[in-house]
């Protein structure tokens, strides 16, 4: 992406919020480190116990939260994973005799594969529909346990030795909380790396807004299975580690109380952060051992699991009071311990977009030639049971031009603009997008097509910050996948590459001093100019607009149209819907008019302003008197 030097001013440091959750992030890793470091040390020995299965649990929940967190998915099948890793152990160190480490590997692949197997078909249901089907996941795995003479059926496997690691055997509680922190750490920190990743970006943003990811090209479909998979590898760890844990592996590592309690580690110390599952995983183990030890005291004579009751009112209490778990108090906490005096003004929320001036813009290598035709549509037609939204229509658009698509409300220009875009598939008819067709395809294949738009209804990435949202449209510029992003390291360069390039969009577009702002927090025109700028970091060839200039100043809407001609100067195609008549009728070099899902006109801005049926169909009148349509609708149609 070329952006010429007079129209783009770089930040020349990062925001102070960036240095303050960087160093956060620091500091909870410190303390973390500190924590388990002492608690094998500090800690009674019967809670050194309490602590290694919430270490162990701990990894297991990492990864249930890493699907709730990133692919915003709920599993209620995550002992069933847990259970296929620790049977695959216990059958290779016992039966095979298999070094324990090597066995774990080929654990964790056996678990990766069946979640692959099992989530290509359910990672297509949603909601509720997915944690019903991933409950019968468990339920499988749980009875294949029970029924398998080779597994031990209902008694299980038996004689697993504890690791030994250099001649050492870790066998007492201590010695094996130490051998999994180390464990955990390095869990935890993968786990984080791939949160601040572009594929953690990615999914953030389809939990924000799905069909808004997918039109920059965000393969949703595929980054769920990622994810999924790679939550079902933590489980394998974990479940490796208990086997050897416990020395035997029985159908009780698949129940579904076990999935719930995985569940309630990650809610309970917040989806929001992969700290949080490790946190959720002593609460909830330090409490389950607490009430039990309790309860008894309280209620003599109690036995069995009632514990359970105090532990299920307590859980419910803080599901009340706090949604987003631990993770909510702890930000509660540092807000208030953080207020003061204002480090500085605070951005002008209504300050308009920088001036600019200069010859093209965003010129890139490869586009094509100035009016080589790059989206052609065909006899496209859409059907609401009997009701025709469009009705064959045809419209050829050119690189390095701008069509506007204008009519009445209710003509259908944005249903025409979500079939060609991909969000709606069209009944009938054909959507050709530089010589591929892509008609009734997903979003993100018209994105790698070369195109990408906004919406008449803003899709902003609520949990992003203005620079977040711009980051996610270089999606399809960047290529650090899973394991890239986890390790940091290979993809560091690409990952200021792409922070330089997404903060001269930023700054391209006026929104500099509202870069490290919530985009959800700035008002709706600075929004719209968010989307644009998010729209630009793909570097479309065609950029389809829905309604850009509706909640700008006016101020704000002289600097659009002047960054659509450098756009167009630079070789761009732009489609926009827009009820500003008088706008398009200055910016457009073509107009294409529909009326109850039918083109009445296409031509040039002198030719649309005085054509009968257009005026017609605006005003709802027959005419013949040359009326122009500027001079009927003034400022702007709806």
């Amino acid at each position: 992406m070329t952006v010429d030097s007079e129209s783009v001013h770089r930040l020349s440091t990062e925001a102070p919020s960036r240095h303050r959750g960087r160093r956060g992030d620091l500091v909870s890793m410190l303390l973390l480190l500190v924590f388990l470091a002492a608690f094998p040390f500090v800690a009674p020995g019967s809670l050194v116990g309490v602590g290694v299965y919430a270490m162990i649990y701990a990894i297991a929940a990492l990864g249930l939260s890493l699907l709730m967190g990133l692919a915003g998915q709920v599993s209620l099948g995550q002992a069933g994973f847990f259970a296929i890793g620790a049977y695959t152990q216990a059958v290779l160190v016992t039966e095979y005799a298999v070094n324990a480490l090597l066995a774990s590997v080929v654990a964790v692949a056996v678990t990766m594969t069946a979640a692959l197997l099992v989530g290509l078909p359910l990672l297509r249901l949603r909601g509720h529909y997915l944690a019903l089907a991933t409950l019968g996941f468990g339920i499988i795995v749980a009875v294949l346990a029970t029924e398998s003479d080779f597994l031990g059926a209902t008694s299980g496997i038996f004689g697993i030795e504890k690791p030994d690691v250099n001649g050492r055997v870790y066998d007492s509680a201590t010695e094996y909380f130490l051998l999994l922190t180390p464990v955990v750490l390095v869990a935890l920190l993968l786990a984080r790396n791939i949160v601040e990743s572009r594929i953690g970006r990615a999914l953030s943003a389809v939990n924000d807004s799905e069909v808004a990811a997918e039109s920059l090209g965000v393969d949703t479909f595929r980054l769920r299975v990622q994810v999924f998979v790679l939550s079902a590898a933590y489980a394998s760890v974990a479940g490796t580690a208990f086997a050897h844990w416990i020395a035997v592996v029985n159908p009780n590592a698949a129940n579904f109380p076990l999935s719930v309690k995985f569940l309630l580690m990650a809610v309970l110390g917040g989806v929001g952060s992969v700290y949080g599952a490790v946190v959720g995983a002593f609460a909830v183990e330090g409490l389950d051992d607490g009430l039990r030890r309790l309860i008894p005291e309280l209620v003599p004579g109690a036995v069995g699991e009632v514990q359970l009751i105090g532990f299920g009112i307590a859980l419910t209490l803080i599901m009340i009071f706090l949604p987003g778990g631990l993770h909510q108090a702890f930000q509660l906490l540092v807000g208030r311990i953080r207020r003061g005096p204002s480090d500085g003004a605070a951005p002008d929320p209504g300050a308009p977009a920088r001036q600019v001036d200069g010859g093209p813009l965003l010129v890139r290598e490869g586009r094509p030639e100035p009016g080589t035709p790059l989206l052609v549509v065909e006899g496209l037609t859409k059907r609401f049971g009997g009701v025709v939204a469009v009705d064959s229509l045809d419209l050829t658009v050119h690189a390095g031009e701008i069509v506007a698509l204008i009519g009445p409300n209710g003509a259908g220009k944005t249903t025409a603009f979500n079939m060609i875009s991909g969000a709606v598939i069209p009944t009938s008819g054909t959507v050709t997008m530089s010589g591929k067709r892509v008609e009734g395809r997903k979003p993100h294949v018209i994105a790698m097509a070369g195109a990408t738009r906004t919406f008449q209804n803003l899709q902003i990435f609520t949990s992003s910050t203005v620079l977040g949202n711009v980051k996610v449209g270089r999606h399809l510029r960047s290529r650090a996948g899973l394991l890239r992003g986890a390790l940091v390291l290979p993809a560091r360069a690409e990952e200021r590459a792409l922070e330089r390039s997404a903060r001269d969009l930023v700054e391209l577009l006026g929104l500099g001093p509202d870069a490290d702002r919530l985009a959800v927090d700035l008002p709706f025109g600075r929004q719209r100019l968010v989307e644009i700028a998010r729209a630009l970091a793909l570097e479309p060839d065609l950029l389809l607009l829905d309604e850009p200039m509706a909640g700008l100043s006016g101020a704000e809407r002289s600097e659009l149209a002047l960054l659509l001609r450098r756009l167009r100067a630079g070789g761009m195609a732009i489609v926009l819907v827009e009820h500003d008549v008088e706008a398009v009728l200055a910016l457009a070099d073509r107009i294409a008019v529909l009326d109850d899902g039918v083109r009445i006109a296409l031509g040039t801005p002198a030719e649309v302003r005085r054509d009968p049926a257009v005026i017609s169909a605006y005003l709802g009148v027959e005419t013949d008197d040359g009326s122009e349509l500027a001079s009927v609708e003034g400022p702007s149609a709806s």
